[in-house]
């Protein structure tokens, strides 16, 4: 294989050098960090409202530029095809059979020349810890899309400890070798893992070359869990609901400038029951489930703490671009806490079966064995005044807490609320490499795909006064249920969760995202031809 990498190498350099005028002239190119968090509500770093100590991202985001109308897809495979590809979710999936246990096996398709792809053909060295969640197979690893060196989880989801899941298959792969379970440490705690392996990759990095580092934390996404030294970190503190809290987040992040303009609690429709409707027990249990949720990011700032105190020593902090971002907005899951089936839908009728075999005991909610979410309650806290959450079409789904940080060139604002998706990551990190896509054709020895993510490298720069003009959509869908944003103007049909809707009644609602983010007002009435025009350009370009 040697000689092969070697070529498909010298191929992408010259496409490289050809593309960009600087050519390998320019050897001050910024090193790249991309931090992602895994269901992470809007509201869930202290940058953004929270109460919740996160100090090394919010010392990260307040000197840096905080996002507020960052657009992600609605869930986790959704966003990491749109990250890798600069494309739409439905234009870059293999949809595969899923496996024998009911998890999906979806791959990202072969027709995309990725993001580390394109960076190590520019001459960046590629580096992966984390989640995948884009195929499980040697074809689809990481490694096999252009990573240099790769710890990764390859499935979707799992205990954070060294514990079989869904199945008894470990699903972690470090570069092409596939790794047992015993081959873990027995105190493996996923958070602290990818951490590790990033440092690793980092510290035996020959600096000649910059590097581009992917950190895709599986916190806070379910199963909550955290080590035992974690589990009374914020014992209590949510004793009160999240009734309470939704109006303590958005009170904080009002006051650190995060809302849009035009979203209030005013009216603000929970779907959740009030917390004074709760048994005693079931707060007791749902409070205890929050507890672990606020310990899981707490620990995860702690371990970014790690990277950059890493990059400050080693003196490559000033001349790194940090880029952090949640993938979607926060889960808002019933399980584990109530008896009874999962909130999840029919597809997901596996989820009964494992929460069912799980220890769910008060005494061992967040522990080894435990599998529970923090429920819609506190789900719908963490992203008002956004309507909905995770696995929606609505603003509180795919709107999610972003900012970059690069001191040595963008200063100014600190809060930027022009709209950015993360299809726009890949043609902007090629922009600060000083490289670009190839464009649709053959590449590295395959036909690909263009991109229609645009660079908002320019628009931090202040070069331009925006990332996308009114003639530009980004759009979602999951079968016949959809949305497309174009301008200031929202179409979508995502019907309320948990609600048992006919194809043939679903209601396609338009919002003035300028006016009215969190999509209360319908003004489709009276606005036809704005409907007509956004929903054909839906069904030809997104679905």
């Amino acid at each position: 294989m040697e000689p092969v990498l070697k070529l498909n190498r010298f191929r992408g350099f010259l496409i490289f050098f050809l593309l960009n005028s600087n050519g390998f002239a320019n050897n001050d190119r910024p090193n790249i960090l991309l931090i992602v968090a895994d269901d992470l509500g809007y509201t869930d770093l202290g940058s953004f409202g929270s109460e919740i100590p996160t100090p090394t991202l919010d010392m990260l985001a307040f000197e840096g530029i905080r996002l507020t109308n960052f657009h992600t897809g609605r869930a986790c495979q959704q966003t990491r095809a749109m990250l890798m590809s600069g494309r739409g979710f439905s234009s870059v999936i293999q949809r595969n059979p899923a496996r024998s246990d009911g998890e999906r096996a979806h791959q990202l398709r072969l027709d995309v020349a990725t993001l580390p792809e394109l960076l190590r053909d520019a001459g960046y060295r590629t580096y992966m810890a984390g989640k995948w969640d884009l195929g499980l197979s040697n074809e689809a690893a990481p490694v096999a899309r252009g990573f240099d060196r790769s710890f990764a989880l390859l499935e979707a989801s799992s205990s954070h400890f060294r514990e079989y899941f869904w199945d008894d298959k470990s699903y972690y792969q470090e570069d092409s070798r596939s790794l047992a379970l015993e081959e873990l440490p027995p105190d493996f705690y996923s958070t602290h893992a990818y951490t590790d392996k990033m440092l690793d990759y980092l510290k035996a990095h020959d600096e000649s070359e910059p590097w581009f580092g992917y950190v895709a934390y599986t916190a806070p996404h379910w199963p909550l869990q955290v080590p035992d030294e974690w589990l009374d970190r914020h014992g209590g503190q949510y004793d009160a609901g999240y009734d309470v809290l939704r109006e303590q987040r958005v009170n904080r992040a009002m006051t650190v400038g995060v809302v849009p303009d035009g979203a209030n609690l005013d009216n603000f429709k929970p779907i959740a029951l009030p917390w004074a409707s709760l048994s005693p027990d079931l707060k007791k249990r749902y409070a205890r489930s929050q507890e672990i949720y606020a310990s899981m990011i707490e620990l995860m700032d702690q371990q970014v703490s790690r990277l950059t105190n890493y990059l400050e020593v080693s003196g490559q902090l000033d001349n790194t671009v940090i880029f952090f971002m949640s993938d979607n907005g926060a889960s808002a899951e019933q399980i584990g806490i109530e008896v009874g089936p999962t909130s999840m839908p029919p597809e997901f009728a596996h989820f009964n079966l494992l929460v069912a075999d799980r220890d769910n005991s008060f005494a061992n909610i967040g522990r080894k064995g435990s599998f529970v979410d923090h429920g819609r309650g506190f789900g719908e806290a963490v992203t008002a005044p956004l309507r909905y959450f995770k696995s929606t079409f609505a603003e509180g789904g795919i709107r999610t807490a972003a900012f970059i940080y690069y001191p040595a060139i963008l200063s100014g604002p600190t809060i930027n609320s022009t709209f950015i998706t993360v299809m726009d990551i890949l043609p902007s990190f090629l922009d600060i490499a000083n490289a670009a896509h190839p464009g649709p054709g053959n590449y590295n020895g395959r036909e690909v795909q263009s991109i229609v993510g645009r660079s908002f490298w320019p628009h931090l720069k202040g070069k331009q006064s925006t990332v996308h003009g009114d003639q530009h959509a980004a759009g979602w869908s999951k079968g016949s249920i959809g949305a497309i944003i174009k301008g200031k103007y929202k179409l979508t049909n995502q019907p309320e969760p948990g609600t048992n809707i006919s194809e043939e009644d679903l209601n396609w609602r338009l919002y003035d995202l300028e006016d009215d983010p969190g999509e209360i007002d319908d003004i489709a009435p009276e606005n036809a031809d704005v409907v007509r025009l956004l929903l054909n350009e839906w069904e030809q370009n997104w679905l």
